[in-house]
């Protein structure tokens, strides 16, 4: 039996028009699958808007309040997809997250999905009918609506995709994923096939076409994606564990998959903490319990007592990082608008000479990086947002991008 789910985002169901645009693409894909399930975000801005709402009643929005108010957005996009669907005779029906049967755990905004029973889903395909949910949301042991966060309808895709044992299209508003962002290299090329541990890797360098954890969902699963333009008219690009062809290769033939950035970042300098104590320690575990994300982190040894620290987060936890140093009595300077640029590739771990190259580049830019940061298939550099366009130009043409 051939199943298929499919994901609208919230430029895709902006507007009624659009709404209508997109269930001829589902039916398209009526035609070749036995099961169709389609899983919406909400109207264009709606959750912005609705959590812009809250602030406008509320000074300090309560979180169970919120979550309520978010995932009404959704259902609004999920029962007028349903509605036109059925207008143009195509049985349709709408479910909830909980509905659906997503049980979720964990704080409310983002929550994490513990468990997923689509009883209801599985009994509508029966009935022939198409199955329209709303992402994002799910109920907690508590019975209370929780949202999933970030990327939450995705990942709401990729987990009825993998229970359900279907396919999963991902439809937004490019048209798959480039090698470098067009709006900085207009000759940037579209991917046809990559792995889901690259789309991962760019996911976390910035890459917005898709969100991580969704990627990551897919990958333990093995659910196959599709990434498409939401008209279908244009080929996308696929996703999954494709084989990498093995073989010696030249320096001169081999290439990254991507180039990504991401901004606002801010650059920390702790000067003077002891070495061997439990100052660095308390440190780290106070910016955690602040809900402060470190990216790179780095140490130097001063001398034969102290040490500095350097690290990277984003600039949304400067005045969470500002409080805890303070209340440390800890010795610190900021570099605030920086930009983290990474080259990306599985290839990358088989190569040798990529960072060598890389830093040539940069030599010959004449380009300073703060940072430098390393994984099995990518290597990160810290530079200053001015510098952001030309380096990864630069970069791109090095590997042949």
């Amino acid at each position: 039996m051939k199943r298929l789910v499919m994901k609208f985002g919230g430029t895709s169901v902006a507007t009624t028009d659009k709404i209508k645009q997109v269930c001829k693409l589902i039916l398209r894909q009526k035609e070749q699958y036995d099961d169709l399930v389609v899983v919406v975000s909400a109207m264009g801005k709606t959750t912005d808007n609705l959590l812009a709402m809250a602030y406008e009643v509320s000074t300090r929005p309560v979180a169970r309040e919120v979550d309520v108010l978010l995932s009404s957005g959704e259902l609004i996009s999920a029962s007028l997809l349903a509605l036109h669907l059925n207008d143009l005779g195509y049985p349709a029906e709408s479910f909830t997250g909980f509905q659906a049967g997503f049980r979720t755990s964990g704080s409310h905004r983002k929550s994490k999905i513990e468990d997923l029973n689509p009883a209801l889903i599985e009994t509508a395909l029966k009935r022939g009918e198409i199955a329209v949910v709303a992402g994002f949301q799910g109920m907690n042991k508590d019975g209370d609506i929780t949202t999933l966060g970030r990327g939450g309808s995705d990942t709401s895709a990729v987990a009825l995709a993998a229970k359900l044992d279907a396919k999963c299209e991902i439809y937004t508003d490019v048209d798959g994923i480039y090698n470098v962002d067009p709006r900085i290299r207009p000759q940037a090329q579209k991917i046809d096939r990559i792995n889901y541990e690259e789309v991962v890797e760019m996911a976390h360098q910035g890459a917005r076409v898709i969100e991580a954890r969704s990627v990551e969902l897919a990958a333990k699963y093995q659910v196959p994606l599709y990434i498409a333009l939401n008209t279908g008219e244009v080929e996308g690009t696929y996703v999954a564990n494709f084989i990498e062809q093995t073989g010696e290769k030249k320096m001169e033939d081999f290439k990254l998959t991507n180039v990504s950035a991401i901004e606002n970042i801010l650059l920390v300098s702790i000067q003077g903490v002891p070495n061997l104590s439990f100052e660095s320690s308390k440190c780290f575990t106070e910016l955690a319990a602040a809900g402060v994300n470190i990216d790179i982190l780095n140490q130097v040894i001063i001398d034969r007592d102290n040490s500095a620290f350097s690290f990277t987060s984003d600039m949304d936890s400067k005045y969470e990082i500002i409080e805890v140093l303070d209340r440390m009595g800890l010795k610190y300077t900021f570099v605030e608008n920086l930009n983290k640029v990474s080259i990306i590739g599985s290839a990358m771990r088989n190569q040798v000479g990529v960072a060598a190259k890389a830093f040539n580049v940069f030599i010959e830019q004449n380009i300073l990086f703060y940072m430098v940061s390393t994984s099995d298939i990518s290597i990160s550099y810290v530079v200053k947002a001015e510098d952001k366009n030309t380096i990864i130009n630069a970069l791109a043409d090095a590997f042949g991008l």
